[in-house]
């Protein structure tokens, strides 16, 4: 584990923050491309990528807190912003994301959909990137030490050569986002089968990351077969 980088006087580099400043910057790019294929303007992307950056810590910290948190943050609430320090949850982070870039393509007058499908491939990217940062950064570790940050860096890795390799064949809006949200949520239930940190409801053994996976899967096939067939 290798949490901080450096020290450079009062500052603090932690290496949780530098991959998750890594994956946007990544994801930024794969979507400039994207953008560039379809004849939209670049710098749509780089004010959507702003309040994704945004809105998906804000989600992603929410879900951590709610869920996994509540006591510590409530012991010492200035430890909420520490963002850099670790305590995102991905799930609140696709939560966000999708509110942001909901209330943005209303404000833009864009298709949301047709935002969706330009993003996801750096949306699965940048997750696996981020992975990195919870390897270093000690987090969401597995059963008897395994490596389960590196176990989904490389299914998330999967992932994205899956839509990159499919963006061009799904025709419909929404169908490749929707793809991935059923992708991702695929990873997550078979990662979580090997996580050492895993919220359980109501000791039943189902996790929360597991039922959430679950429900998003099923409303995103749902979705995917509607719009597939409209």
């Amino acid at each position: 584990m290798h949490p901080i980088i450096a020290k450079i006087g009062p500052f603090t580099i932690y290496s949780y923050g530098i991959m998750v400043a890594i994956a946007f910057l990544f994801g930024i790019f794969i979507a400039r491309r994207e953008a560039v294929r379809k004849n939209i303007k670049p710098g749509l992307v780089y004010d959507l990528g702003f309040y994704l950056l945004i809105g998906s810590i804000i989600g992603a910290r929410i879900y951590y807190i709610l869920f996994f948190g509540l006591k510590d943050f409530l012991a010492e609430p200035a430890s909420i912003f520490k963002v850099w320090q670790g305590g995102l949850a991905i799930h609140g982070g696709i939560f966000g994301g999708i509110i942001t870039s909901i209330i943005f393509s209303n404000a833009r007058k864009i298709s949301f959909w047709a935002l969706a499908d330009l993003i996801a491939p750096s949306i699965i990217l940048g997750q696996a990137i981020g992975r990195i940062g919870c390897y270093l950064n000690g987090c969401c570790y597995g059963i008897n030490n395994q490596p389960t940050q590196i176990y989904e860096l490389i299914l998330d890795f999967i992932g994205f050569l899956l839509l990159w390799g499919l963006r061009k064949k799904i025709r419909f809006k929404g169908g490749l986002f929707l793809l991935y949200l059923m992708t991702y949520s695929v990873i997550r239930i078979i990662v979580s089968q090997f996580r050492a940190d895993n919220l359980y409801l109501w000791n039943t053994g189902i996790t929360l990351a597991g039922l959430s996976s679950l429900i998003i899967f099923i409303i995103a096939m749902a979705l995917f077969i509607r719009k597939r067939h409209v």
